[in-house]
């Protein structure tokens, strides 16, 4: 069967997604810039990888995005632990990881990943020669694990986590599931529930066990440096209660923009501090005017450091400084919950806030975890979210109460990196000393 589902796959899947890469490729910058990215991908990883000693251990980790990556970040710590002097190949398939990872971020060298044809993957398998590849959560691309089964190199799978049981209604589905697990020589859950369906429908050949969510050592370690990066907003700040309010997308400030109003009216309105998920030019002006249309003031972080304005809602308009700002905040909303699906909600739980977000959370483990320990809230509308912040607000001492809570929620979750690197370290590396 998994001959069959490489065969379908190579015949159709890969020529299909070829032409359409091309075809969007002449609109869509971003794709664009992805396929000329790996025009010279080759010759650039050879001269890459030639700087580092024959013998050294290649880790490859392959990350669909830069949420994937930090989930990696704790991981890649533990390995330079442990392999001291091994080398980590960090890949992405498109531009929008790739362009954010900095250096220091751990990685030795940051490449995309070719594209998924059976003579690519073989290619680049064949001159990383990786000591192990490892996938983080999702984004499976056939031809190169069926490669590395070939070529006899350990692949594991972290994070994995499985939301819904009803994808496996279909009998054709479980198949196509079941191929492409079964190519994953280990494969760490982050909950019982996932590992439970793994069991359930078969869908490993070798090794399963449940490993934790690495996203909990690296949200814990990020809020552990968090103080530093806004200790200059404090003054700012001041004494006022504040609400972060991450990761916004417009149908996220139409429910949240009106609660805030409501709040402002019952003289209860925090300092907010908000922060787009895309931050265009476009999506901050809208957002500025119908804050002001809601009679709530306004103003950018870029234009702090100028005019030192005081505001109601202090808009941020850069990127990477979400995860360090909710260190401002008591309370959190976490974005995405009215749109495309809600966002990190373990970042704000780290640094002690209590996490609100609309409904749309089924896409996230971590969202419903922590509302069934009783300390994250979805909200359906406007009324309900300003119910639900009014009550904290009134009450700062339960908002303390409750914030302690999600913050040792967090920490009780952490130690995943570790139990990874125990893993490959006794089942595939038991007889090295590095």
């Amino acid at each position: 069967m998994q001959m069959f589902w490489l065969f379908l796959y190579n015949i159709i899947a890969v020529p299909l997604m070829w032409i359409i890469f091309h075809l969007l490729a002449i609109r869509n910058p971003k794709i664009r810039k992805g396929i000329q990215g790996r025009k010279a991908l080759y010759k650039k990883l050879a001269s890459e990888l030639s700087g580092y000693p024959v013998h050294a251990p290649c880790f490859w980790i392959h990350n669909s995005s830069m949420g994937e990556f930090e989930q990696a970040r704790p991981l890649i710590r533990e390995l330079k632990k442990k392999f001291t002097d091994c080398v980590i190949l960090v890949t992405f398939f498109s531009p929008s990881g790739l362009e954010h990872v900095k250096d220091g971020d751990g990685a030795d060298i940051i490449s995309y990943m070719p594209f998924d044809s059976f003579f690519d993957a073989r290619r680049f398998v064949r001159l990383v020669r990786p000591r192990a590849a490892i996938v983080v959560r999702h984004e499976f691309w056939p031809n190169h694990l069926c490669r590395l089964n070939r070529e006899g190199i350990p692949v594991i799978l972290i994070n994995a986590s499985i939301r819904h049981e009803n994808i496996f209604r279909y009998p054709f589905v479980i198949s196509g599931q079941r191929f492409l697990f079964r190519c994953f020589d280990a494969i760490l859950s982050v909950s019982q529930e996932t590992l439970g369906l793994l069991k359930k429908y078969n869908l490993y050949a070798k090794y399963a066990e449940l490993a934790g969510d690495t996203r909990y050592d690296q949200v814990v370690e990020r809020a552990r440096k968090a103080e530093t990066a806004v200790a200059s907003l404090r003054q700012l700040k001041g004494s006022r209660c504040c609400l972060v309010a991450g990761s916004t997308w417009p149908s996220d400030e139409a429910v949240l923009f009106p609660a805030l109003a409501q709040l402002k009216s019952k003289d209860l309105l925090p300092w907010i501090v908000l922060v787009p998920h895309e931050p265009t030019e476009k999506h901050l002006s809208q957002a500025e005017l119908a804050l002001h249309q809601f009679e709530l003031s306004t103003c950018r972080f870029s234009e702090l450091q100028k005019s030192g304005t005081s505001c109601d809602v202090l808009i941020v308009d850069r990127v990477g400084l979400l995860a360090s700002l909710y260190a401002l905040g008591d309370i959190a909303f976490v974005g995405g919950g009215f749109g495309p699906g809600v966002h990190q909600v373990l970042e704000p739980a780290a640094l002690g806030l209590v996490v609100f977000y609309g409904p749309r959370s089924t896409n996230s483990y971590e969202a419903g975890f922590i509302q069934k320990r009783g300390v994250g809230f979805v909200v359906d509308d406007s009324n309900r979210l300003y119910d639900q912040l009014s009550l904290f607000l009134k009450s700062p001492k339960q908002m303390e109460t409750m914030g302690q809570k999600a913050a040792a929620l967090v920490r009780e979750n952490i130690g995943a990196s570790k139990r990874i690197v125990a893993c490959l370290e006794h089942h595939f590396f038991h007889d090295s000393n590095q």
